[in-house]
């Protein structure tokens, strides 16, 4: 029996990275991205000659992880950000729903003001940045061209992953960053459980806004502190400090199902 042939877009970043070691032996990747690094193809997801090109191609389900993910990136140049972020999911999920393929974008907590937790699927979504907004209309957009487009919005992604890009507990390790908000709660979400747990979110048929992130909430601060002492590291180094303004506070996660119970557990020694 042959393998599904699954389209990755955003294949050389942390998340992309992360499903292509996790699923390359349930799915046949065909892996993605804009600069072609990491073994992917390097296809331009902005040039309409480039986008017709890859999706004149046949896949059997279409996995977006492309992004500009860093709110700072995308004050710096807003209209990439709003054609790579907004206008291409859109653009997949017209292609998918006419071709009657499955597809699942990738969303996040940052579409959430963090004023009045927690989250689920059903609380409004006020973002406080221009990233949170291109991936809030984002969602709207797919949902209303494809309304059974798997959306999953997660949280700050942690573990060991090969990447262009290191996740937070990467950079924690490391000593990259040391600056830690006290006042910023969120879902740390292992990595790996959110890309080995795509297959059976596609078995079970969920579809929709779904939230799939770490089971339990803390501030960044709490979080690298004992990170550091789980790896035998002395964290006196970080510096707590505040959230600069604009940064969501209280972002914790709730999903209505039972997605929360299927992540990998929060269990610092399984995400270093």
């Amino acid at each position: 029996m042959s393998l599904p042939s699954v389209l990755l877009t955003g294949a050389s970043g942390r998340l992309g990275s992360a499903i292509r070691e996790d699923l390359s032996e349930q799915w046949n990747i065909r892996p993605v991205s804009g600069s072609g690094q990491l073994d992917t193809e390097a296809f331009d997801l902005l040039s309409l000659k480039h986008m017709k090109r890859l999706l004149d191609q046949e896949f059997d389900l279409i996995v977006n992880t492309a992004a500009i993910s860093e709110p700072s990136q995308c004050v710096l140049d807003p209209v990439k950000s709003w054609r790579l972020n907004t206008l291409w999911p859109r653009r997949l999920a017209i292609h998918c729903v006419a071709r009657s393929i499955p597809m699942i974008h990738f969303s996040t907590d940052l579409v959430y003001s963090g004023g009045i937790p927690p989250y689920t699927e059903r609380s409004p979504s006020v973002p406080l940045s221009l990233y949170g907004w291109t991936k809030l209309i984002a969602d709207r957009f797919v949902l209303n061209r494809y309304p059974e487009a798997l959306i999953i919005r997660t949280s700050v992604l942690c573990g060991e992953v090969s990447s262009t890009r290191t996740t937070f507990s990467q950079d924690i390790l490391a000593g990259r960053v040391r600056n830690v908000y006290v006042d910023c709660w969120r879902n740390h979400t292992p990595i790996h459980g959110l890309a080995g747990i795509l297959p059976d979110l596609l078995e079970k048929s969920f579809s929709g806004v779904q939230i799939v992130a770490g089971k339990y909430a803390q501030s960044r601060s709490a979080y690298a502190e004992e990170l550091l002492r789980e790896a035998g590291k002395d964290p006196s180094d970080l510096i707590l400090t505040y959230a600069p303004p604009n940064t969501p506070s209280k972002l914790h996660l709730q999903g209505r199902t039972t997605l929360l119970q299927l992540t990998v557990p929060y269990i610092y020694k399984n995400v270093i």
